[in-house]
């Protein structure tokens, strides 16, 4: 199952993913469903030795839900509701089919139709859950055995014999290529965090500025009131000539957790350079910034990190939203170098100098 390598907290994501992935194979799939589904009409004529007037109806209402699919296409891009959608064609194939076939004479070769309408379902299935597939491919047998009420299949116990071994092997195939999607996406999504994390401290590196800015403009595209917080522990030279190198990279890998871990979700917590970080927080007054700044400052003070006391500066600034962001980070360290030049172990608000 596809539950024992993605979470069940990221199932959604993965899905999306998956559907995101495979949309324009499955969506191109259901336009040729419909559109092959008008060309059986030939068929009907053989079958008939004439113009097969009877299916002209049944074989071309496919029409209907091919524009309805067409008009939908590309307004859903949610996979629950892209699910419900492609699934359309291929049960309106299967209905406007199973309509023609009751004005057939000849109905052996029906068998053959619903045969070629595994590889519908099989089509549809790349792109969407494999648990809503298993139900709505198990309509396909559904749609024949109602069906049969009054077409009156002549081979009708072989068509649900043939139906059932294609719609397992379907259902494995597609088992298989959700499982192999699974292992794909665990590896974009691991090269993703490594994209944007640090590799010491596990924070976020720089780049991840990338995905909260304009790249045009390099403004803060979040739309909440938003602080920086720029900080940096104080005599860190002195940490390293005394202790080692080894003895620093633990305390900064310390220190980044001890501030990550009182942070919300929603903030971000980002190692600059060195021994420098920048803090972003989300929907926070300055009031509010200054008071969790206190905070952070005064636990990595009073912590026991194992090594030697430190402590840390730090330079506060009230984003602008009609200021670039390194405006906003500029002022931030010039807040952080006062505080460093006038005795460190302090929070400097910018519109206080």
């Amino acid at each position: 199952m596809v539950t024992r390598k993605i979470r069940k907290d990221e199932l959604n994501n993965f899905y999306q993913s998956k559907f995101d992935y495979f949309r324009v194979v499955s969506g191109y799939s259901a336009i040729l469903i419909g559109l092959l589904e008008m060309t059986y009409f030939i068929s009907d004529c053989i079958l008939y030795g004439r113009f097969a007037t009877e299916t002209v109806i049944p074989r071309f209402s496919i029409v209907i839900p091919l524009i309805l699919f067409l008009i939908l296409y590309p307004r859903i891009v949610d996979y629950k509701w892209g699910t419900l959608l492609y699934y359309l064609m291929p049960h309106a194939a299967m209905w406007c089919t199973i309509w023609a076939i009751y004005h057939l004479e000849n109905r052996d070769y029906a068998r053959e139709g619903f045969i070629i309408m595994h590889f519908a379902f099989l089509a549809i299935g790349f792109a969407t859950p494999l648990k809503y597939h298993i139900v709505l491919h198990a309509l396909l047998m559904a749609n024949i055995i109602v069906s049969n009420m009054w077409n009156h299949y002549e081979y009708y116990t072989i068509m649900l014999a043939l139906a059932i071994p294609l719609y397992i092997g379907v259902v494995i195939m597609l088992w298989i290529l959700e499982n192999s999607y699974a292992d794909q996406y665990l590896v974009k999504k691991q090269l993703e965090i490594s994209s944007v994390s640090d590799e010491l401290t596990g924070v976020n590196n720089r780049y991840i500025i990338n995905e909260i800015i304009d790249n045009k403009t390099d403004r803060i595209i979040l739309n909440k009131d938003i602080v920086i917080l720029m900080f940096d522990i104080d005599f860190f030279k002195n940490v390293n000539d005394t202790y080692g190198h080894e003895a620093g990279d633990e305390i900064l890998k310390y220190v980044s957790a001890k501030i990550k871990n009182q942070l919300s979700k929603d903030d971000y917590i980002i190692r600059w350079g060195g021994e420098e970080f920048i803090i972003i927080l989300v929907d926070y007054s300055t009031d509010k910034a200054l008071e969790l700044a206190e905070k952070l400052r005064s636990d990595v003070e009073q912590s026991d990190n194992g090594i030697c006391p430190v402590t840390i500066s730090m330079g506060l600034c009230k984003y602008n939203k009609n200021e670039t962001y390194h405006q906003c980070v500029d002022k931030a360290d010039k807040a952080l170098y006062y505080a460093k030049n006038h005795g460190r172990n302090q929070i400097i608000n910018y519109n206080d100098l």
